[in-house]
C-alpha cells in the first residue's frame, strides 16, 4: 500500500494538469484503497476534485491491451450519462508494474433490489443497448448464444484444471453443459450482435451518484445480443455475488416489462430468449466463483490481490454451490 501510494503521488505530480481537466496540480491526497477482484482502486483527490486511480493487476477480457480497451469504451460513452468519465490510461508500465487508468470518482450507494432501483437499472440498460457503436473496435460475439456456450465450456475446462476443484460440482456442470448443447444449436439463430453490453451488471457495479445511476467496471464490454446483460442482471448466482438473496418473480417480471417497454422490444420474445440463455450465464457465474475459490486454496491468486480475495471467500462460496446447478438442471426438464 505504501509503495503504491508514493508512486501515485509521484506520478500525479508529473502529469500535465490538462490531462485531468485542471489548470494546475497544487495538492494530491490518497484517501483510501478499495481492492477489486482484478485491480487496485485508489480514491484520490487532486485540487479538491475526486478521481479513481486504478492499477490493473489482472484482466478478465483476454485482451493484451485491456486498459486501453476499457478507456476507449468509456470515451465512447462520455456524455451519455451511463459510465464514469475517463481521463487517461497508461500501459507503458514505466511507473507501475501494471497498466493504470484515471477516471471520475463516482460517489454514492450501490443499487438495491427495491422496485424503484430495478426500474432505474432497466432504464439505464435500455439506453446503453440503444447506442450504435459504429466504426468502433469493440469485441464482438458474432454468434452470441454459441459464444456463451463456449465461454462456459472454457470456464469448465479452467475449473477442471484446478488442483482443489470439487469433482461433484464438476460432474454436475458437465451434465448441465450436455443438456444445454442441443438447445444452443436449436435457438442460436434468435440471437444477434446488435448492442453494446456491459456484461457484468451485478448490483455493486451500479452507483447511485448525485447525477443519476451509473455503471462502473467496464473491463469486458462487447457487442452482443441485448439478452446477455439482462440474463446477468436476472441470474441468481450473479445476484448472490452481491447480496444474500435473489429477485422474486414479481421483480424479475417488473425488470423485463420495464426494459421491453423502454426499448420497444417484444416482451414475449424477450422472455423466451432470456429463458434459453440465462442458465448458461448462471453456470458461468457458478464456475467463475468456484475457480476463484480454488485459486485461493491452491495459492495461485496474484499476490497483490490475495487479501481482497480472502475477504470475498464467503461470496465465492455463496455462488459456487452445487444446489445452484441442481436448480438449473431442474429448470431444463
Amino acid at each position: 500500500m505504501l509503495k503504491e501510494t508514493k508512486n501515485i503521488e509521484r506520478y500525479l505530480k508529473k502529469l500535465s494538469p490538462d490531462q485531468l481537466g485542471l489548470k494546475t496540480i497544487d495538492s494530491v491526497q490518497i484517501l483510501n484503497q478499495t481492492p477489486g477482484s482484478y485491480n487496485l482502486n485508489f480514491h484520490i483527490r487532486v485540487n479538491q476534485i475526486d478521481f479513481n486511480f486504478r492499477i490493473n493487476i489482472d484482466q478478465q477480457s483476454g485482451l493484451s491491451n485491456q486498459i486501453e480497451y476499457e478507456y476507449r469504451v468509456l470515451k465512447f460513452l462520455e456524455g451519455r450519462h451511463i459510465g464514469p468519465r475517463a481521463f487517461l490510461f497508461d500501459d507503458t508500465c514505466r511507473d507501475f508494474d501494471f497498466g493504470i487508468m484515471i477516471q471520475q470518482y463516482l460517489k454514492g450507494p450501490y443499487l438495491t433490489q427495491a422496485p424503484r432501483d430495478i426500474t432505474c437499472a432497466a432504464e439505464l440498460l435500455s439506453r446503453l443497448h440503444a447506442l450504435k457503436p459504429v466504426a468502433t473496435h469493440f469485441v464482438t460475439w458474432q454468434d452470441p448464444l454459441v459464444d456463451t456456450y463456449k465461454l462456459v465450456q472454457d470456464d469448465f475446462n479452467g475449473y477442471a484444471s484446478k488442483q482443489s476443484c470439487d469433482k461433484q460440482l464438476l460432474n454436475m456442470a458437465k451434465k448441465c453443459l450436455k443438456e444445454l448443447k442441443p438447445r444452443v444449436r436449436l435457438h442460436r439463430g434468435r440471437y444477434h450482435p446488435e448492442s453494446l453490453n456491459h456484461t457484468d451488471v451485478g448490483l455493486d457495479n451500479f452507483i447511485q451518484s448525485p447525477d443519476g445511476l451509473r455503471l462502473i467496471d467496464w473491463e469486458k464490454p462487447r457487442i452482443d445480443d441485448n439478452t446477455y446483460d439482462m440474463c446477468c442482471f436476472l441470474s441468481e448466482p450473479a445476484a448472490l455475488w452481491c447480496v444474500p438473496k435473489v429477485l422474486d418473480k414479481q421483480k424479475r417480471r417488473q425488470f423485463i416489462e420495464t426494459y421491453a417497454r423502454l426499448s420497444q422490444k417484444d416482451q414475449t420474445d424477450l422472455m423466451a430468449k432470456i429463458k434459453i440463455r440465462e442458465p448458461l450465464v448462471s453456470l458461468h457465474w457458478i464456475l467463475w466463483g468456484a475457480t476463484k475459490f480454488c485459486d485461493l486454496q491452491d495459492s495461485s491468486t496474484s499476490p497483490k490481490l490475495i487479501e481482497a480475495h480472502k475477504k470475498k471467500i464467503v461470496r465465492y462460496q455463496r455462488i459456487a454451490r452445487k444446489e445452484h446447478i441442481e436448480k438449473i438442471l431442474d429448470s431444463l426438464e
